[in-house]
């Protein structure tokens, strides 16, 4: 079975220490919305729980009556979400077999009440770090990162947003670990990057 917790440590990083990825196009469950209470927000949590049951069942494949051509049998990605302020949209990976098909195929199988979409998106040039959560707009690592990127001479994309990992899952605690990543613009520079995917 894949795992991403054993194959792509790098890329989902259990430490405090900075590092850099570079993340290209691939295919993602996503849902948006407004949440007041960030990750504590019920209709956050409404809509990342929705995320993942979808996932999961997607990654039963066949075990629910979804033949997926190529399936290998893998453990679901954890859900993440971008924030800008009070606006969020959740992004779970999905593996590269499964295409807007099967998404469809699951969605007719699920018993959903929250909005889930299927996107080709890509992540690009980050740095990440990770942190006990729940995280504020104000948490040092965000500031730690931002550092870390202009002594690197590269460029922030978007000083408003940056992206959270729920590595050990929602709803957050001070035990639960979040990565934490913001994007940035390499300026034609090449980052010494942990994960290249």
């Amino acid at each position: 079975m894949f795992d991403w917790r054993v194959v792509e440590q790098a890329e989902y990083s259990r430490q405090a220490e900075p590092s850099f990825v570079e993340l290209t196009t691939r295919s993602y469950l996503t849902s948006s919305g407004v949440a007041r209470a960030h990750t504590a927000d019920l209709l956050f949590l409404r809509r990342a729980a929705a995320v993942k049951q979808l996932a999961e069942l997607i990654s039963q494949g066949a075990a629910t009556g979804l033949l997926i051509e190529g399936f290998k049998a893998y453990h679901p990605y954890p859900v993440q979400a971008v924030w800008q302020g009070d606006h969020f949209k959740i992004w779970l990976k999905q593996p590269l077999f499964i295409d807007r098909a099967v998404y469809e195929k699951a969605m007719m199988q699920a018993d959903l009440t929250e909005p889930i979409d299927f996107e080709q998106l890509a992540e690009g040039s980050e740095i990440q770090a990770a942190v006990p959560g729940p995280l504020t707009a104000d948490a040092s690592v965000l500031a730690k990162l931002r550092q870390a990127v202009v002594a690197g001479g590269y460029h922030l994309l978007d000083e408003e947003s940056h992206r959270e990992l729920y590595l050990d899952g929602l709803p957050l605690t001070e035990r639960k670990l979040v990565l934490v990543r913001l994007a940035f613009d390499p300026a034609g520079k090449r980052p010494s990057y942990a994960a290249r995917n």
